[in-house]
């Protein structure tokens, strides 16, 4: 029996030294979460073992009774902790945590004081270890303490996904499993809690490791979007564009592609004019109208104050039907929106189809878009006399 009990703590200890040098290792956790790593594979070593300095002291010189008493209730105390460790290293303030705290204070408070009376537990002159009359008391504060975890992984487990749910309850659930097994197996010297702890603490690191994986995954495909989309239009924004050239800077453009160039005429003014709140609801009506008039393929960026780009790769996109579907939702997002001169919404217009220009880049064809986009601009200017210059 007592190489078995040797083995299953240097086993244990070993597991939890290589788990200590993981977690100072990993680059990604904070210095906060390592600590809390770090404490708890130090309370259950030293748990594990008061566990087997108490089986090496039972029936030793009674000289040693005195201490063989400080080992078992000081790994009752660390024993307790364990379930209260687990809850810190997720790093959460619930409502859980803080009875788990005060169950713990109040559980060793009773401990202490029962060391006298010998209720929990005595040692006697022979220095030969015995449960006392009350010690399932002890028992069912164990078992509480770890109920109480898994309650407070449930309500953690609540904002994450399913899956991280249900592995935080197994590794409380297994933890405690062991342990009823323990407390209630009638072979005599079962030594596995503290292996089974041992275990859960591997768990919840590989655990935390995902997790951690998942959050950082989730946080980079938020800093994506935000990336991707224009702020004030919810439409692509440039980073998307430059992207989007990017891509088309290695394949091939397919024939059916158009390239559209908006830019609205006069924003400069209507900002000096009428303020930059006037300003963004015209840029916004503009958007409106293209997000209506075009067909669900098309890839919409603003790229500028005042400027836009459309790309849409579509063989049934008609020209004709856009222009006029174009016109319609301006003049319906025209309301309340003061234009250049008016209360008309002026945009220029460029476009190209691809099939017109064959071997050119996506990047050229913007550019060929862009020419007949300022010709277009230059044309109202020039019908309307208006001074450019004084947009």
């Amino acid at each position: 029996m007592f190489q078995y009990h040797t083995a299953v703590f240097f086993m244990s200890v070993g597991t939890l030294i290589i788990m200590a040098f993981l977690v100072n290792e990993n680059g990604r956790l904070t210095d906060k979460t390592k600590k809390d790593f770090r404490h708890t594979y130090l309370v259950i070593s030293w748990a594990s073992l008061m566990e087997w300095l108490g089986f090496i002291l039972n029936g030793a010189p009674s000289y040693l009774r005195y201490f063989h008493i400080f080992v078992n209730c000081f790994g009752i105390i660390l024993n307790l902790s364990i379930a209260f460790l687990f809850m810190i290293q997720l790093n959460e303030n619930g409502i859980v945590k803080k009875h788990l705290f005060y169950f713990l204070i109040a559980a060793v408070l009773f401990l202490i004081l029962s060391l006298p009376s010998g209720i929990i537990f005595y040692v006697d002159q022979y220095n030969i270890y015995h449960q006392g009359r009350y010690y399932y008391i002890y028992t069912i504060i164990y078992i509480m303490m770890w109920l109480l975890l898994l309650l407070g992984f449930l309500d953690y487990g609540r904002t994450q996904e399913k899956r991280n749910k249900l592995s935080l309850f197994s590794i409380a659930f297994f933890v405690l499993v062991c342990t009823l097994f323990q407390r209630l197996s009638a072979i005599q010297g079962l030594n596995i809690s503290y292996l089974s702890l041992t275990i859960a603490a591997v768990l919840l690191f590989i655990y935390y490791e995902e997790f951690y994986q998942q959050r950082m995954e989730r946080e980079e495909k938020r800093k994506t979007i935000l990336l991707e989309r224009d702020a004030l239009t919810g439409l692509y924004s440039r980073y998307a564009y430059g992207e989007e050239l990017r891509k088309y800077n290695v394949e091939a453009v397919p024939d059916e592609m158009y390239v559209f160039l908006f830019d609205i005429s006069g924003l400069k003014r209507v900002n000096d004019i009428h303020g930059h709140e006037m300003g963004d609801k015209l840029i916004r009506a503009v958007s409106r109208a293209l997000i209506e008039s075009l067909p669900s393929l098309a890839k919409i960026y603003r790229t500028g104050g005042d400027e836009f780009v459309v790309i849409i790769v579509d063989s049934a996109f008609s020209l004709e039907k856009f222009q006029a579907q174009f016109q319609k939702f301006l003049s319906k997002n025209n309301k309340g929106i003061k234009g250049l001169y008016n209360d008309k919404i002026n945009v220029a217009m460029g476009y190209c189809q691809a099939k017109d220009y064959p071997d050119y880049t996506l990047e050229r064809l913007v550019e060929v878009a862009d020419q007949e986009m300022y010709k277009n601009k230059a044309l109202f200017y020039r019908e309307n006399h208006i001074d450019r210059r004084r947009r």
